[in-house]
């Protein structure tokens, strides 16, 4: 699988946290009372810490597809590798 295709898939599941993020925030206005209003409170606070975990772990996912990308190049048939190769073309 080339790395343009994981890149657009973790684009994709970025974009679905984003869109969970959103409405988590959004039910901060449904008006709940007593312990109803507390336990609301306490999910979406679970639910938004889980949230910047996906988004921790989806930073770090990024960092895998950089080097990823990077021995791609290095792979791709008829491109130099390394600055050596650069150099020698000089």
């Amino acid at each position: 699988m080339s790395s343009s295709v994981i890149g657009s898939a973790l684009a994709d599941v970025r974009a679905q946290v984003a869109s969970a993020r959103a409405a988590v925030l959004r039910s901060r206005a449904v008006t709940w009372t007593g312990t109803a209003a507390d336990a609301a409170d306490r999910r979406r606070g679970d639910l938004l810490t889980a949230l910047r975990r996906c988004d921790e772990a989806l930073d770090a996912a990024d960092g895998v597809l950089e080097v990823a990308r990077r021995a791609e190049m290095q792979c791709v048939p008829g491109r130099p590798v390394g600055l050596a190769s650069a150099l020698a073309g000089r």
